[in-house]
């Protein structure tokens, strides 16, 4: 799965039902027959490498959302599919890409399916047929994601699971509730955990029972916290408490599964490593992507097969093989670190250049004792890493954290560029690799879409929603905080539900930073207000270290530019092909 190698043709749902005859009677040589494909399971599992190949290009900028949120800075775009926050509001026309990519996959998947189906019913072999039911499930399994990303971005959305009937068709859909979907996809995941092994051996990326799993209780909570805090912004949502009750539970027994059924544990079970070599730290890079906490990864391989990942492009420096530092981390995220010694906040830092003043974001002592995983995910004033020169395949010397990032280090006149715009005074550690072999856009490094640490804070969180904190769940938040370094929690931090849903929302915070999780967060738990600030007010403004506006969110923002943060607008294209298809409140 690290090098995708599949018919180019097969993936794709313009795949030819019957061959296309030239004069002469002869198959066509451009396309691939069905009278000649769809014969062995090898077949099913090569068109099946097309659904994730476009699984793939779906979740390629994952790691750009955060910068909806308040912890990332976000210059531009890489790929093209995520846009940033401008002051303006919100600009999701780049999402319409996300839009075409959830369906590329699911058309890929709902001809597959159809194909391996009919395969599945003519088969008498046995082994075969359970081989083919496999396959068949992978594919239920990447459906799901791609109708999930949809739903959480756009909530009613077209939905079908058959091969369409060509432009017609897709012309004339209307738009089906959220709760039709959800129930569909949570009995596709089932089927898929029923269906998919454990593990394949040496064959990582493929889609296991432990992932259905985990995705069937993530699916759960969301759907719960929906009708928990309400969906206003989505046109005939009535949101039911008693609902959320039944779906925090169902999430709780699914991600009670994959915690003790499966012997799973986070890398280091809890070891935090050394402050110079953290544990956490380590899980990011390509040697440890296979380990037991990895649930499910987008896979990626180089170089040179045209199927490496961008992460060093976007988070590393001109340093770093030339890399152009799209995504950079806040003041805020550096805030929300901890205290290895009491366990509990510091200080809030000054963002000032007085590389002396106490708690200043320039001064190397207000980083003294904060949770090690800050030292493996952000890197700041004066600190140092090995540059890649030669296209990435070569390591150079230690380098200060921000020389050639905009501009040459220059001591004196502060941390760099200060006139630049956009920059927070810091740049990330995670993601970077710290090997040479590959250019900034040909990587191998995976990406995580689930791992067991995020399981275990989505388990603590459906849990405390319906029974409160409980021992099981503290220990669990407690080995996550052990390889930050950090002492158990104290008891006022699971002294009740609400206290101990601030310490779930903190370790979330700090532990999936870059992972493309925190707006998801603010956007189901209604927190966009408490955030960003009321309507009409100065909003959340950022400040580099010197002390310098970076930017406004939501500043004089209106009550519509809110709603629009809850939900996305339908991709205007789309309905001009398409007039069934409503569009979203706010964007009317």
């Amino acid at each position: 799965m690290k090098y995708i190698k599949y018919i180019a043709l097969a993936g794709l749902t313009s795949l030819s039902t019957s061959c296309v005859d030239d004069l002469l009677n002869r198959p066509a040589t451009t396309e691939v027959s069905s009278d000649l494909f769809w014969k062995s399971t090898d077949d099913a599992l090569t068109s099946t490498y097309g659904v994730y190949n476009a699984t793939r290009t779906l979740f390629a900028t994952e790691h750009y959302y955060d910068g909806h949120g308040e912890f990332q800075n976000t210059r531009g775009k890489s790929l093209g599919s995520i846009s940033a926050w401008q002051p303006a509001g919100w600009i999701t026309s780049g999402f319409s890409s996300m839009w075409n990519n959830a369906y590329r996959v699911i058309n890929r998947a709902n001809y597959t399916i159809s194909y391996v189906e009919r395969m599945i019913e003519n088969e008498q072999n046995a082994t075969i047929k359970s081989s083919l039911e496999t396959i068949n499930a992978e594919n239920y399994f990447l459906r799901a994601l791609a109708y999930f990303r949809l739903i959480e971005n756009w909530g009613d959305v077209p939905y079908y699971r058959h091969v369409l009937n060509g432009d017609a068709e897709a012309c004339s859909l209307v738009r089906t509730p959220i709760a039709d979907i959800v129930k569909d996809l949570l009995d596709d995941l089932q089927y898929a955990a029923e269906k998919l092994p454990v593990k394949y051996g040496t064959d990582y990326g493929r889609a296991t029972q432990v992932a259905a799993l985990a995705f069937k209780g993530k699916i759960e909570l969301y759907y719960a916290c929906w009708n928990k805090f309400g969906w206003p912004e989505l046109d005939g949502f009535t949101a039911s408490t008693a609902t959320a009750d039944t779906y925090y539970k169902a999430a709780a027994t699914d991600f009670k599964a994959v915690i003790n059924n499966y012997g799973l544990t986070i890398l280091g079970d809890g070891d935090p490593g050394t402050y110079e070599s953290p544990t956490y730290g380590s899980l990011f890079q390509y040697y440890n992507e296979n380990c037991s906490e990895i649930i499910y990864a987008i896979s990626y391989g180089g170089p040179n097969l045209g199927q490496g990942e961008s992460l060093l492009r976007d988070f590393g420096t001109r340093t770093t093989a030339n890399a152009q530092c799209w995504i950079m981390p806040t003041s805020f995220l550096a805030d929300r670190y901890q205290s290895t010694i009491t366990g509990d906040f510091l200080p809030q830092l000054v963002m000032n250049k007085d590389a002396n003043l106490e708690n200043g974001a320039r001064n190397r002592a207000s980083y003294e004792n904060r949770d090690w995983r800050m030292k493996s995910t952000i890197m700041w004033d004066g600190e140092t890493y090995v540059g890649i020169e030669n296209g990435g395949m070569e390591l150079r010397s230690q380098y200060p954290a921000y020389t050639w990032m905009y501009g040459t280090y220059n001591q004196g006149a502060g941390f760099i560029n200060n006139d630049a715009s956009g920059r927070t005074g810091y740049i990330y550690r995670k993601w970077i690799r710290q090997e040479a072999g590959w250019d900034r856009t040909d990587g191998p490094q995976d990406f995580y879409l689930m791992r067991l640490a995020d399981v275990y804070l989505m388990y603590a969180e459906a849990v405390n929603e319906t029974n409160g904190p409980t021992d099981e769940c503290v220990a669990l938040l407690n080995k996550i905080r052990s390889r930050g370094n950090l002492p158990a929690l104290a008891a006022d931090k699971y002294a009740d539900k609400e206290e101990f849903f601030k310490t779930i929302e903190q370790e979330r915070i700090v532990e999936l930073a870059t992972e493309g999780h925190r707006p998801f967060d603010i956007r189901r738990w209604r927190k966009a207000h408490d955030v960003f600030g009321p309507a009409q007010s100065d909003g959340l403004t950022l400040y580099d270290t010197n002390g310098a506006r970076v930017r406004d969110q939501f500043k004089n923002a209106s009550e519509l530019d809110f709603q629009k943060y809850y939900i996305y607008q339908i991709p205007e294209g789309e309905r001009n092909r398409n007039p069934n298809l409503t569009q979203n409140t706010p964007w009317r």
